[in-house]
């Protein structure tokens, strides 16, 4: 169905990144619950978001100023309230949130694939493509995978894995043209074989 993407699930790193000073906890993978989060439960994904936020912002290359001023209700809240078909997987270990996954899917225009959001409007000119290729054909249903957050104290289980494979397959059965995954400029380990 998405012939750029050779073989799936590719992009997901088996290796968890090194974070210092943080303490492995013993989890098994069946004792982890995944939910789906609706608006009600919402508020649960804010550390998590928040966490994954400031590490975008500390791995940055490029405007790393831009990435620390995003945050939970800027980025995860905003696009989840907007979006009308979305996924978005909770992780929890004896209540405590541990990881969470978010993508979505919406139709876009020729005329959309320039819209800029405000945060990066001080970066680049209105009219430049920023998100899509040029090669991108519209109007288009298009699939985003865009976060992937696991504690590091977490990491090495699986469980960043089992999310990502949980979003894939949705978007794989979603009525998509295209397919992004959004990776963050400086975690590029996420990208690893």
């Amino acid at each position: 169905k998405f012939p750029n993407l050779v073989k799936p699930y590719n992009f997901i790193s088996s290796q968890p990144l090194k974070a210092s000073g943080t303490k492995k906890q013993k989890v098994a993978m069946e004792d982890v619950q995944i939910i789906e989060v609706t608006e009600e439960n919402l508020e649960r994904c804010q550390p998590l978001c928040d966490a994954l936020m400031r590490f975008q912002a500390e791995k940055s290359k490029l405007h790393r100023e831009i990435l620390a001023a995003m945050n939970f209700e800027n980025r995860l809240k905003a696009s989840f309230l907007s979006s009308q078909n979305k996924l978005l997987l909770l992780a929890e270990y004896r209540g405590e949130a541990i990881g969470y996954a978010y993508a979505n899917t919406y139709f876009m225009t020729e005329e959309g694939r320039y819209f800029l959001p405000d945060w990066l409007a001080a970066i680049y000119k209105k009219g430049q493509l920023v998100f899509y290729p040029e090669h991108q054909t519209f109007p288009a249903n298009i699939g985003v995978f865009n976060n992937l957050y696991v504690l590091p104290n977490h990491h090495g289980k699986g469980l960043g894995l089992t999310l990502a494979k949980r979003l894939m397959d949705w978007l794989y059965q979603s009525e998509t043209d295209d397919l992004y995954v959004y990776i963050s400029n400086g975690n590029e380990e996420s990208m690893a074989p």
